[in-house]
């Protein structure tokens, strides 16, 4: 592996240009930006916004500009469905909300990202979705062809977005699946030999963009050249089938190395994902 540039020296390609445009701040995961907070010599104000809902993550567009996505902790009662809201950064109030989002009834937490071409997307469940920015209605949207929840969603150097569904144990391999990101036409797809729970991340050098997917047993890794993806040579085993170590979640590429946590599969992940529709 190169040494990775750093997040916050190198503007995100395919992404709408922010600070934070993405989950963890851009494709390698380092979850680092410049700048201060100079908190020591600063005034403590605590703002609490409470929804019942189930908040996952935040991005931001233009200054001032946030958004935050979710899903629904529904197990019971009614069905489950995505949303994304944009909000004011200081008071949190909602300044503007998407409509239900269609999540095939599955309950895990999708992801949200600011596109190069201005317009939000949301992976949530087994749907894509393409919104605008203003007011948050939909512009397009995608049934993914695995009924599954999918978690992670990258948009890699041309624009392409790419998500995958999540798998534990056991479970059958995990299909990494390409779109187009204006019409969400389905590019490409890619079966994995493995399942994988944790989220992607990717590297963008020499003309090449690589994803890194977190197996059950290795960590993978896929070239993407001229829009096509394929299975490297190269993986690295990180556990073995039935060990005492838990699945990877989230890998960060930085200083030459990918980093990561096994502590995932938990009892807690498994009981969400142990029937379909997941949760």
């Amino acid at each position: 592996m190169t040494n990775a540039p750093l997040d916050r020296t190198e503007a995100a390609t395919g992404y709408w240009d922010s600070p934070w445009p993405v989950e963890c701040g851009g494709n390698r995961r380092q979850k680092a930006r410049s700048g201060r907070l100079d908190a020591a010599e600063a005034e403590t104000h605590v703002t609490l916004m409470r929804n019942d809902r189930w908040n996952v993550m935040t991005v931001r567009r233009d200054k001032d500009e946030w958004y935050l996505g979710g899903t629904m902790p529904a197990f019971v009662g009614p069905p489950p469905y995505g949303w994304v809201a944009r909000f004011d950064p200081a008071s949190l109030e909602t300044l503007a909300e998407s409509p239900q989002l269609p999540c095939g009834d599955h309950v895990w937490c999708g992801a949200i990202l600011a596109h190069a071409d201005g317009t939000v997307m949301s992976v949530n469940g087994s749907y894509l979705h393409r919104l605008d920015p203003d007011d948050l209605s939909v512009l397009n949207e995608r049934r993914l062809p695995v009924d599954r929840a999918h978690n992670g969603l990258l948009s890699l150097s041309d624009g392409t977005l790419v998500t995958k569904d999540l798998r534990l144990e056991g479970q059958g391999g995990t299909t990494l699946t390409f779109l187009d990101p204006i019409s969400l036409e389905v590019t490409e797809t890619l079966l994995l030999p493995e399942g994988s729970m944790g989220r992607i991340a990717a590297d963008f050098h020499d003309g090449t963009d690589f994803i890194y997917v977190p197996g059950i047993e290795h960590i993978w890794k896929i070239d993407v050249v001229k829009g096509r993806p394929e299975i490297s040579d190269w993986r690295c085993r990180y556990r073995s089938i039935d060990s005492d170590s838990g699945l990877a979640w989230d890998s960060c590429i930085s200083d030459g190395y990918l980093w990561l946590m096994d502590c995932g599969d938990i009892e807690g992940v498994r009981a969400i994902h142990h029937r379909l529709p997941n949760g």
